[in-house]
């Protein structure tokens, strides 16, 4: 044993003998400080250890990695589908719910149809509906839905009918403006492809006082529409040199018609009143017969024949 040696266990010696002669109190200080001086050095050497640990796990390869984004994307992909699936199944049974409250409780006549085509280049003039004249339809029947008037049929097929649309300038209705004594003439604009025609209801008084949002009904005349159906509600009012019109936004969305309904009959709505007749005047009576005489009627002499005269 070398000098060095023996030097080092005499003094590991007498640090022991002195920490078993110091109190239990003092052994812990002096535990404590070590700890608290060793602790960088053991928690460096554990997270080494975790490392080391973790380069053993097989790690996934860039292949597998990119299957498992394929495949967590297709599914991203089909529950967006069913998403969307659901809203529309959604939307299209609280549609015919209502179609079917409508046509309880309206006190018309009607057919539903279901809209088979719509061109972009007559998306605001016309569309063609399942349903034609085998079906009961006429042409200038009055087409609407549960929000309001959408057009008249044009023309007729066995099982398909055309129908011109509220927006078509080519269609007119008399209406009125509630709340007003203001009616007159409404149409479509012509418009562009991509932009929403207005409805303008003209020959108005210049001098009418008419509040933005007010209800527009179908005045019933003219024989195809129906009075107090819903067209829409006045944006503005607009005065021109002779008279005036207003702009009215449409209760029905042109842009989005699955459905609709046909007029077949229209029935009288309660409290219209009855077209009075003129009362016809009473008929004669038929003039008696006089009595007539036998006794008093003289017998007439024959004519003469032969050129003989009368018996003298």
């Amino acid at each position: 044993m070398t000098k060095f040696n023996l030097l080092a266990t005499l003094i590991f010696a007498g640090l022991a003998l002195g920490l078993i002669s110091m109190g239990a109190g003092v052994t812990r200080r002096i535990q404590s400080g070590v700890m608290a001086a060793l602790s960088p050095f053991i928690r460096s050497s554990a997270a080494t250890e975790r490392q080391l640990s973790q380069l053993g796990e097989p790690q996934p390869d860039l292949p597998s990695l990119k299957r498992r984004i394929v495949e967590l994307e297709m599914e991203l992909d089909r529950h967006r589908i069913l998403s969307q699936k659901y809203v529309q199944v959604l939307g299209e049974n609280n549609q015919l719910r209502e179609m079917v409250n409508f046509r309880r409780m309206s006190p018309l006549k009607l057919t539903a149809a279901r809209v088979l085509k719509r061109v972009s280049s007559t998306w605001w003039s016309s569309m063609i509906i399942d349903k034609g004249a085998l079906d009961g339809l006429a042409t200038d029947t009055p087409v609407l839905n549960a929000q309001g008037l959408i057009g008249k049929t044009g023309k007729m097929a066995p099982h398909m009918a055309e129908v011109i649309l509220l927006t078509d300038e080519m269609c007119r209705v008399s209406a009125r403006i509630e709340g007003t004594l203001e009616k007159g003439i409404l149409a479509g604009e012509r418009a562009g492809v991509d932009i929403k025609p207005d409805l303008r209801l003209s020959f108005l008084s210049r001098s009418a006082i008419i509040p933005p949002g007010s209800p527009v009904l179908t005045t019933g005349e003219g024989g195809i529409f129906p009075p107090g159906v819903m067209i829409g509600r006045v944006k503005r009012f607009e005065i021109k040199d002779v008279s005036a019109e207003a702009v009215i936004e449409p209760a029905v969305d042109f842009s989005q018609l699955d459905h609709v309904f046909v007029l077949e009959q229209t029935l009288e709505a309660p409290g219209t009143p009855q077209t009075a007749t003129s009362p016809q005047p009473p008929t004669p009576p038929a003039p008696k017969a006089l009595p007539v005489d036998l006794s008093e009627i003289q017998t007439q002499p024959k004519p003469p024949t032969n050129g003989e005269g009368p018996a003298r």
